[in-house]
């Protein structure tokens, strides 16, 4: 009878999604369109086949108002025109409150964890494997990646607990899988004559691994994916706190972490095979046995930073709960907080008493009096917004003597201006390190840099052939001619020509690209130098222990975006740590330009500044002395077999 009563309370029809909807997120897109004929929300909404209630739309055009995403043009007839904050909002492809979420973080310097639990937030299935109808197995699950010691207790909300768990799970996977496999692919790169065993028996080994830690493939790589897209998206708009944005993970610190697995067996019994069946049979609950690692927990829970950013995290939730309440019909310049109880001392309303179901009489906590206020709608107050519209139950008023709040902290665009101090302080200032300049075939960088600095400590690489030209200002540099990039430059043997890593203290590359967006062939092939590029550094990098060494990389930020660079360098080691204007005053004009047709991009020449850091050997072994003999092995037969003229790295596979 239950059953039937539940089910005659159902609608025959779902009410269309734009009924039920806050729509701020889909006013926000309106107004971001391009052209003017369609970006009018209140016009625009009403040709809908079920258009929403006018109401519902100023709404949200109230709470967009209020937060700094939208702003009213006086000029044209009072026309909503989306803020910097905005187009940034509306740039990323998750809801409204996660993008919210992000950006917040990212002002107090959180920006990579707060991009990946913003993506979780929205992500279904997570990533940490839920057993149907098994919620005990799932809180084990769960528990071994953050849990046990009261670190949750600055979360309340169980989403946000179960968010940050997952979390914990994606850095772990970075940290104990991918990063093994980063490491093995480093120490097969130069083995020309060697097949890649691990390559071969990769597919198997992974579909273990998330077995063994209860972890689902498809979930950790679409989260991966989402990831790259927004930083890229940060990357073309370029808001201010992206300038001393550290992209080192909070999962690298303490760079001691270690997980080693254990294996066993895990029993349980399946309940649910354990039910009644039509023709009165019963089934019998069967034991279970799964294979899995008995190293708990994977995430300790002082690992990662957990603690820090859950307290992070709960404190940028409190203030976005508190931000996005506000009585917008009354008055918009009075913010207030709506997440609190009835201060009349009367007793809010039983909704089970309007629907005729509460069965607790007088013991009810809620009045029974139709009088009564209703209770606070904590959903409507929230950023998504109420589903329900104007059916729902509790109510969307706010309470006049609720307290009033600070305005929200606005999301601005990097305004700093080119200096050449910022360059130049990263260059050595000891007598015994010099620059490296990478690929600087018509030499113009390396001029104008040595007006600017030693000409003696500066290393520049060609690869064009010396044709015993001279030019008065690069007296003092040393030009390495002949020499193609990157394997030339980057992986150098004994000979003439050769670097002295040892001596270098600071590398940097001029990266002009002139590239067509059309042109997938040509962007891939981009793509595939600067892979190359890192993958190599990084050998040299890590054999010779040259971890205080600064990578500079400038070039267009659309065309680093483009070519999803910071994506490249990670996946071998390299984390960007800062990046600012790049100076042409100072240094010269920078020929690749990037026009751009979206309004607050930004296409400029910046230097992106990269470190590495390397995996710890307490994890993976000695692998530097691996990585070593790559080397050596390489400098032997390299000249022999590497085409100078073509710098075609695919000569050295062919003939290997």
């Amino acid at each position: 009878m239950g059953t039937r009563s539940f089910f005659n309370q159902l609608s025959d029809h779902e009410h269309p999604s734009i009924l039920r909807l806050s729509l701020r997120q889909q006013v926000l897109l309106v107004c971001c369109a391009d052209s003017k004929a369609i970006n009018d929300p209140k016009v625009l909404l009403q040709k809908a086949l079920d258009p929403p209630e006018p109401e519902v739309v100023e709404d949200a055009l109230n709470l967009l108002v209020h937060i700094k995403a939208l702003e009213k043009n006086a000029s044209h007839r009072g026309r909503y025109e989306p803020t910097f904050y905005g187009r940034l909002l509306a740039s990323m492809t998750l809801s409204f409150d996660a993008s919210v979420l992000i950006l917040k973080f990212g002002d107090i310097g959180l920006l990579r964890e707060s991009i990946l639990m913003g993506i979780l937030m929205d992500t279904n299935p997570l990533p940490v494997r839920r057993p149907f109808g098994q919620d005990q197995l799932f809180a084990e699950n769960i528990a071994s990646y953050f849990g046990g010691d009261d670190e949750s207790s600055v979360l309340t909300g169980k989403k946000e607990i179960i968010s940050m768990d997952n979390l914990c799970a994606y850095q772990f996977w970075q940290r104990a899988f991918k990063d093994k496999h980063r490491v093995e692919q480093l120490k097969h790169l130069l083995k020309f004559d060697e097949p890649n065993t691990t390559e071969i028996l990769f597919p198997k080994l992974e579909e273990e691994w998330y077995s063994f830690h209860n972890l689902l493939q498809p979930s950790l790589h679409q989260v991966s994916e989402i990831y790259d897209d927004i930083v890229n998206s940060m990357h073309r708009f370029r808001p201010k706190f992206m300038v001393k944005a550290n992209g080192l993970p909070s999962y690298y610190n303490p760079n001691e972490f270690e997980h080693t697995c254990s294996l066993g067996y895990l029993q349980y019994r399946d309940e649910d095979l354990g039910s009644e069946k039509e023709d009165g049979n019963i089934n019998l609950n069967l034991d279970i046995e799964e294979k899995t690692c008995l190293t708990l927990p994977y995430v300790a829970p002082n690992d990662f930073k957990a603690n820090f950013v859950a307290e992070k995290f709960a404190t940028v939730l409190k203030e976005m709960r508190v931000e996005h309440t506000q009585n917008h019909a009354e008055n918009e310049q009075k913010p207030i907080i709506a997440m609190v109880s009835h201060d009349m001392g009367e007793r809010p309303l039983c909704r089970y008493f309007v629907n005729g179901l509460c069965n607790r009489g007088s013991e009810c906590p809620f009045s029974h009096s139709l009088q009564a206020p209703k209770p606070i709608c904590k959903f409507f107050f929230s950023l998504q917004g109420c589903r329900c519209g104007a059916s729902c139950f509790f109510s969307h008023d706010v309470n006049p003597t609720m307290s009033s709040i600070t305005s929200p902290n606005l999301c601005t665009p990097d305004s700093e201006q080119p200096d050449a101090a910022s360059f130049l302080r990263l260059l050595p200032s000891t007598p015994d390190g010099c620059i490296l300049v990478l690929d600087d075939n018509d030499l113009h960088f390396s001029s104008s840099l040595s007006n600017n600095g030693v000409p003696a400590k500066i290393i520049t690489t060609t690869s064009v052939p010396d044709d015993s030209t001279t030019d008065n200002s690069l007296s003092g540099v040393k030009v390495l001619h002949g020499l193609s990039h990157p394997y030339g430059t980057v992986i150098s043997g004994a000979g003439e020509n050769s670097i002295p890593w040892k001596e270098v203290h600071c590398v940097l590359w001029f990266a002009s690209f002139q590239l067509d967006k059309t042109n997938i062939e040509s962007v891939e092939k981009q793509r595939i130098l600067l892979k190359q590029f890192f993958e190599y550094l990084a050998i040299r990098t890590l054999a010779d222990f040259l971890y205080d060494m600064p990578v500079v990389l400038t070039m267009n930020n659309v065309r680093f975006s483009q070519l999803q660079v910071e994506k490249l360098a990670r996946d071998s080691f390299f984390f960007l740590q800062e990046s600012f204007p790049f100076d042409e005053s100072s240094f010269g004009a920078f020929s690749d330009v990037v026009p751009m047709s979206k309004p607050m991009m930004v296409s400029r020449p910046i230097s992106y500044v990269f470190y590495i850091c390397p995996p710890t050997d307490i994890q993976y072994g000695n692998y530097n002395a691996a990585l070593k003999k790559s080397l050596y092995d390489v400098a032997i037969w390299k000249d022999a077999m590497f085409d100078s003229q073509t710098g075609n790295l695919q000569e050295i596979y062919k003939t290997a």
